[in-house]
Formats: C-alpha cells, sequence, structure tokens
C-alpha cells in the first residue's frame, strides 16, 4: 500500500505520463483528465514534452523523484546539451 496517494489501498489517485527520455513516470500536474496536449518538464532527465491525452493515466509518480538521484556532473551534461540545441 502506498500512504499519501491512494484512497484505498492500490487505486492511484494522480495522473501521470511516462518520460519520453527517461520512461520515468512524472506528475502530469493536472487533477482532471485533460481534454487536449499538455507539456509536462521531467524534474528527473530536464526533458521539456507535449503528451496526448492518450498518454496520460492515474498512476504513481517514480520513487527517483523523491530522493533526485542526479549528480551534479549530468545535470551539467543535459544543460549543456539544451543550450547547444537552441
Amino acid at each position: 500500500m502506498v500512504l499519501g496517494l491512494t484512497g484505498e489501498a492500490g487505486k492511484p489517485k494522480i495522473f501521470v505520463v511516462e518520460c519520453k527520455r527517461c520512461r520515468r513516470h512524472i506528475a502530469a500536474n493536472v487533477t482532471v483528465f485533460p481534454p487536449q496536449n499538455l507539456r509536462v518538464d521531467c524534474p528527473l532527465c530536464g526533458e521539456k514534452r507535449m503528451y496526448r491525452p492518450d498518454e496520460v493515466y492515474l498512476g504513481w509518480q517514480d520513487q527517483a523523484l523523491g530522493k533526485q538521484h542526479r549528480n551534479m556532473s549530468e545535470h551539467y551534461r543535459v544543460f549543456r546539451e539544451r543550450r547547444k540545441v537552441s
């Protein structure tokens, strides 16, 4: 049983999407099912993507989001890659 995220044991209460880059489940930051595309920023890899409504579902956030297991060298590498693209 996940405490704090469920009303009953095993029933998720938050909308999540799967990051297209790192494949982690991240919160979609919506309280109702979205009728149109929405933009979600992944706090783990920094990817900013648009997600269709069929890619949003009830689920659980990845456990790594609470711990933020990303070292600073990875953070700077991603930052440098993003600056080159812009």
